[in-house]
């Protein structure tokens, strides 16, 4: 089965050694990391953002070692990454952020641009200010805008590092409910979750469970 992201031994400095995981193409998964350290290294790495000491990252189906910076521009438009706060730019409000990638990569006219983020918006239940900056907004919402953004650019492959982490019970569930019909939506979008607290995705609708080199990783 084709593979939307692999590591393959990777080693990158004291945090990483000998890292080996696939996320099968279609798949659902979450993967439980020692520190959240990790993850924001695993994240740099399947960006391009930096290089690991030794193995390799492939990232729907292109490997990252000596590729260009024109090709990694144009993969990162096919991966959406959930920042743990959010993601979101601190000097632009809230709608700004949410429809910058309509803005600069789709030639969708204002009326659809509108048309397109509000319903991003509906779809993850945020029902708060569109003119408040970053800064003002509870955590979760920032997520919400963050996974709303991602949503936009459909992604073939969407991350959520430390989504869930720091939500009540109740922001958790609907946080999982927006991402699950979302990865739903479309057979072919791979969706990963990190998280160093493995609480945060029992929830999460998995089939099978196993571990991975001292990983835990479950797959839909």
């Amino acid at each position: 089965m084709p593979e939307a992201l692999t590591f393959e031994q990777v080693t990158a400095g004291d945090l990483l050694k000998d890292f080996s995981y696939a996320l099968p193409d279609g798949s659902l998964a979450a993967v439980v990391s020692s520190r959240q350290e990790e993850n924001d290294l695993k994240v740099r790495l399947l960006l391009g953002l930096s290089a690991p000491d030794a193995g390799s990252v492939c990232v729907l189906g292109q490997e990252l070692a000596g590729a260009s910076e024109k090709t990694l521009i144009a993969l990162r438009r096919r991966v959406a990454v959930l920042f743990p706060t959010g993601g979101l730019i601190s000097n632009l409000k809230v709608w700004e952020n949410l429809v910058l990638p309509l803005e600069y990569h789709f030639g969708y006219s204002q009326a659809e641009i509108e048309q397109r983020g509000m319903a991003a918006l509906a779809r993850v239940g945020y029902a708060g200010s569109l003119t408040e900056l970053p800064w003002s907004l509870s955590l979760y919402q920032r997520r919400q805008v963050g996974l709303a953004r991602a949503m936009l650019i459909e992604p073939e492959l969407i991350v959520y590092n430390a989504t869930l982490d720091g939500l009540s019970q109740g922001e958790q569930a609907a946080m999982i409910a927006a991402a699950v019909e979302f990865h739903r939506q479309s057979g072919q979008r791979s969706s990963l979750f990190m998280t160093p607290n493995q609480e945060t995705v029992k929830d999460l609708p998995l089939d099978r469970r196993t571990p991975v080199k001292g990983s835990f990783t479950a797959h839909d």
